[in-house]
């Protein structure tokens, strides 16, 4: 029997099986099974308090045909198309600011972290008194400049644009430090070079340091996209899917039929209608990522 390490062989084999056991009954008891169990439950009619009982694809051909879905799936486009170029806009911009070594600057890193720290109920907490028609801070300023008081949350027309900017608030600051630990992997030589060659800044940013961050940037688009579609704590906390239907997101109409109107198996049709959604997307990224994706 061959030795490896003063181990035999075989023992070495069935240690390694015993290692990777454990992280595989993991992956299967916290993925697979609940992905099973969501699948067969959303094949059922479940009040989440009798018995469920079978229907087949039922639920999915009445997810097709219901209205609040299909403007559930429209307000999470419309929030989507806007806060993903909005987050990583932002997040870039700031990301080339706090690129460099001053200690302000470092000070500075510290602020950023703020949303990533604190609840989002608190945070949510504080938006809402922020757009308060009456006494938020935001119509204040804007009675300063002559603009009259904006109902944020309460007009169809305003309610989504208000939980845009604060998701676009509250995701820069993590998406920016990602921007920033991937200039900070940019090579100096190639700004040294293009300085010597006459390069202005805007150049510099435009031919070098865009192209080079691309592979961060397709991490960071596919992480907001998923993020975006499964937006749920403001609209459950700021509007709760109001005025009307302007606010329904397709996570927020999944809680509203399994835990409020106790249509469990619906609930579960939605949310693998959300699962390909997510996937096709992801897919989609990955397509085009190698077309405009460039590595050093």
């Amino acid at each position: 029997m061959k030795l490896i390490g003063g181990i035999p062989k075989k023992k070495q084999l069935m240690y390694s099986c015993l290692f990777l056991s454990v992280p595989l009954l993991l992956l299967i008891l916290t993925f697979y099974v609940p992905v099973y169990s969501a699948f067969k439950l959303s094949l059922t009619d479940y009040d989440a308090i009798s018995k469920p009982s079978y229907v087949g694809f039922k639920n999915f051909k009445e997810v097709l045909k219901d209205k609040v879905f299909w403007i559930s799936l429209r307000n999470t486009f419309v929030y989507s198309l806007l806060v993903v170029p909005g987050v990583i806009v932002f997040s870039f911009l700031i990301s080339l600011g706090l690129n460099n070594e001053s200690k302000y600057v470092k000070i500075l890193r510290i602020f950023y972290l703020l949303p990533l720290v604190t609840s989002s109920v608190a945070i949510a907490l504080v938006w809402r008194w922020m757009y308060n028609p009456s006494y938020g801070i935001i119509n204040t300023i804007l009675g300063w400049v002559g603009i009259p008081p904006i109902k944020w949350l309460t007009e169809p027309k305003t309610a989504l644009v208000s939980l845009v900017i604060m998701g676009i608030w509250g995701s820069i600051s993590y998406y920016s430090l990602i921007f920033l630990a991937g200039l900070k992997n940019i090579p100096k030589v190639y700004y040294e070079a293009a300085k010597i060659d006459g390069a202005t800044k805007y150049q510099q940013i435009l031919y070098i340091t865009i192209p080079l961050i691309s592979p961060t940037t397709f991490f960071i688009s596919v992480m907001t996209i998923i993020s975006s579609v499964q937006i749920f704590d403001p609209v459950f906390l700021l509007t709760n899917g109001g005025p009307g239907y302007s606010t329904y997101t397709l996570v927020f109409y999944i809680y509203q039929n399994g835990f409020y109107w106790f249509k469990m198996g619906y609930g579960m049709a939605v949310a693998w209608f959300v699962f390909i959604i997510l996937l096709l997307l992801t897919l989609i990224q990955f397509i085009l990522q190698k077309r405009w994706v460039h590595y050093a």
